[in-house]
């Protein structure tokens, strides 16, 4: 995945025994620039519970599903072609501020 796509991480608290119980944490969403990215701070944040109390996961957000992007990125479209035979993509592209 390149470093253009924005990935969000989450995270649920468990209770221990046979019979977990998993809540939300209640913290701030965390957004990274990448999956690789969030992968590397989630393996930071699981091993500071090493009981298996908080799991979680990285997902790579979707704009296209969301409607709307991370701060710092902006949607670029690119169309190659002409007429008909014109082709236009869409690109996650992070940029500095003004």
């Amino acid at each position: 995945m390149d470093s253009a796509t924005a990935a969000v991480m989450l995270l649920l608290s468990c209770s221990p025994g046979e019979a977990s119980v998993c809540r939300p944490v209640d913290v701030a969403p965390a957004n990274y620039a990448s999956l690789d990215e969030c992968q590397a701070a989630l393996a930071d944040r699981l091993a500071s519970a090493p009981n298996g109390e908080i799991v979680g996961r990285c997902r790579a957000v979707d704009a296209t599903f969301t409607g709307s992007l991370p701060a710092g990125y902006t949607t670029v479209l690119v169309t190659r072609g002409m007429g008909r035979d014109a082709v236009t993509s869409s690109y996650l592209v992070r940029h500095e501020g003004e």
